[in-house]
Parts: structure tokens; sequence; C-alpha cells
């Protein structure tokens, strides 16, 4: 056992073999300090893109969170392609990343300030695809007014889960954060009875506009 003085502070345990952002298998954190292995699935390097979380709290893996929805977000991308396996599934993948980087649930909505926050975010005009998930078909916002619809796929309000404006990194955390914490999950749809046979969540992503990724 580790002594607890000389362990990296925020470690859930001494050694950790499942990447904090995809959950692929390696050695990334070893008695308490990071590898600095670059994860040949998502490309974070331990040390380095998984530094300063903290586990079990929703503040304290939102970073983690943004990373893996602007990864999943743009296809869940290999960083070494000849790597990844013929039969690859991302959704079973991503079960073994441990709890407590994953599934703290949200901070409450605090519903007032989100709408004032609204004046300071954007649309495309008209969008019928979701923002979070890539779902196509409900009117998430009309002439750049969100229609505060849930959706059924990823559980998202319109205009309170999904601000930001195109294409600005810096606005779009919230849509990053709540994507990964979806696909953290298990990308679980919200009304069950909605999803599609033969769903595959990569390909609904592939639907989201690049100015929301």
């Amino acid at each position: 056992m580790t002594d607890n003085a000389t362990t990296a502070p925020n470690m859930p345990v001494p050694s950790e073999e499942f990447c904090r952002m995809c959950g692929y298998d390696d050695t990334f954190w070893e008695d308490g300090w990071p590898t600095s292995v670059i994860c040949t699935c998502c490309g974070s390097e331990s040390g380095i893109g998984d530094m300063g979380a903290e586990p079990g709290s929703w503040k304290g893996v939102r970073s983690l969170h943004d990373f893996r929805g602007w990864w999943i977000g743009h296809g869940a991308q290999w960083s070494c392609p000849r790597s990844k396996p013929q039969d690859w599934d991302v959704l079973q993948q991503v079960m073994n990343i441990p709890a407590p980087w994953r599934t703290p649930l949200p901070l409450p909505v605090d519903r007032e300030r989100r709408l004032l926050e609204r004046a300071a975010s954007d649309s495309l005009g008209t969008e019928t695809t979701c923002r979070i998930c890539g779902l196509a078909g409900p009117s998430f916002w009309r002439d750049g007014v969100p229609t505060e619809t849930v959706c059924p796929s990823c559980g998202s309000e319109s205009g309170i889960d999904d601000l930001g404006r195109p294409g600005q990194w810096e606005t779009m955390t919230a849509i990053r954060t709540r994507r990964g914490y979806w696909i953290g999950l298990g990308a679980p749809w919200n009304d069950p009875a909605a999803r599609p046979v033969g769903w595959d969540v990569l390909d609904q992503l592939g639907d989201i506009p690049p100015t929301w990724r």
C-alpha cells in the first residue's frame, strides 16, 4: 500500500488501468502518479489532460466530460487507428471508466440564470438536430429561439442544456460536458421507447452540425 504522504492528490485508488476519458485499457496512473501514457484510443495524456480532476463530484469531473464530449462529438477518432479492434464498441469501452470519474450527477440547473445566459448564446436559426447528441427530428430551436424541447435521446433541454455560440470553444463547455456525461453513462435514451432498432450512437453523433462539436 502506498503511503498517503507520497500519493498524488485527488486519486481514488493508487493505480488506474483505464483511461479516465474513454475507458481504454492501459496503465495511466501507478502508485498514485501519472505515467504520462498517451491513450491509444482518445489521445489524452495521463497527468496532462486528466490532471486536476477530482473523483466523485460533478465539479471535479467536468473537465473529463468536456474532453470526452469533444472527442465523441468528432466521431471518437482513435489516436492510433491501427490499434482499433475490428469489433470495437465505444459504449462498452466507456463503461470501463471507474464510476467516480463518470457517474456523479450534474449540479442542479439554475433555470433563471440559464434564461439570462440565452442572451449571450446564439443559434443557427431553426435547428432540428440536437446539439448534444445529434438526434434529428424535433425542432429544438425555431427562428433563433429555443423551443425548450427535451431530447428523447439524451434528455437535454433546448435553451437550458445546449447554450453556446457556434464554433467558439470557450462558450460551448456546457454542450460538450453534457455530451461527455451522457456517453459516460452508456448513452441511455431518455425515452427508451423512441430508440430505433439497430441504433448506432456514432452514426447519430455524426449528424451534429460541425459548429456544435
